[in-house]
């Protein structure tokens, strides 16, 4: 009798182990990754992001050009990442009822695009951040930036201009207000230029200019992008292909475990990465504090 109980247990067993297996198969997903273009950012993010993710799911990259014709009769998929806003555009065109999550794109090309109700990572930092950064950065009390149109600050960035004694003044381009004039407008009234994520003001037609107005008039520029470090801003605060990946796969493993969705379809990136030019700053007299420092500093301020 004790036996055949023993053989019991061990076919209940058995069954448990063996349904589990087969759940674990049939819960396998399948992600196809959509890049904008073939090039080394998007591969680095892809890279961490595939890294990070339970083993058991499996991964398709395609080209946005190419994403109808080579999902056309493919193997099931369960989600989307798209990187880059033609990828956003490409998934969006195929109506697919998939989820997807969104990443390099800017808050300017989120608001443009609408995409629905897909979760999107910004390449901007949350306000706050830029905010502590410039302050703890460079120990300035005023800070322009410029928009087309003006940005509402919500408390917990009127905390932080609030807590940092930090005034942040708004200058806006339109056809009747031309960059060069306006900017010129803002070195005269403030410490140092805040360059917000802005592809129509920022672009390869304007930013030799407005560097070298930055560095003549001896006001700092702080950017979004090392590429403007190189090229004479004093510092930069931004989010790395391995950050962006990092994020990526927290949310895809959150999404495919739970099948939940975000309650906010629209994240700032949750890892940064700083970037320094000593030349600038010396050549502005200016002292830049540590990067371990500042970055325990920025992050005692996440609301």
């Amino acid at each position: 009798m004790l036996h055949r109980r023993f053989i019991r247990s061990i076919l209940s067993a058995l069954i448990i182990l063996v349904t589990g297996i087969i759940t674990t198969v049939q819960a396998a997903s399948q992600v196809i990754i959509v890049k904008s273009s073939d090039n080394a950012y998007f591969d680095q993010t892809i890279r961490t992001l595939i890294s990070h993710v339970d083993s058991a799911t499996r991964f398709k990259v395609i080209e946005a050009p190419h994403l109808a014709d080579a999902i056309s009769g493919s193997d099931p998929y369960d989600f989307f990442v798209a990187l880059g806003q033609p990828a956003v555009e490409a998934v969006d065109q195929l109506g697919t009822e998939a989820s997807s999550i969104n990443a390099y794109i800017t808050l300017e090309q989120y608001h443009h695009l609408q995409p629905d109700d897909d979760l999107t990572i910004v390449l901007d930092q949350p306000m706050y951040r830029y905010l502590a950064f410039c302050k703890l950065m460079l120990g300035i009390e005023r800070v322009g930036i410029i928009e087309e149109s003006e940005i509402d600050l919500d408390r917990e960035q009127a905390q932080i201009l609030d807590e940092f004694n930090l005034k942040l003044n708004q200058y806006r381009v339109n056809q009747a207000n031309k960059l060069l004039p306006v900017l010129r407008q803002l070195l005269r009234q403030n410490d140092a230029l805040l360059m917000l994520p802005r592809q129509s003001i920022y672009n390869r037609d304007t930013l030799k200019g407005v560097l070298l107005s930055s560095y003549r008039n001896r006001k700092p520029a702080i950017s979004y992008s090392p590429a403007h470090v190189k090229s004479g801003a004093v510092a930069s605060i931004f989010s790395s292909p391995v950050d962006i990946g990092r994020h990526l796969a927290q949310l895809l493993n959150q999404t495919l475990s739970s099948q939940a969705r975000a309650d906010n379809p629209l994240e700032f990136p949750r890892f940064y990465t700083i970037a320094t030019n000593l030349r600038v700053a010396n050549a502005l007299g200016i002292d830049l504090p540590g990067e371990h420092e500042l970055r325990s500093r920025i992050d005692n301020l996440q609301p």
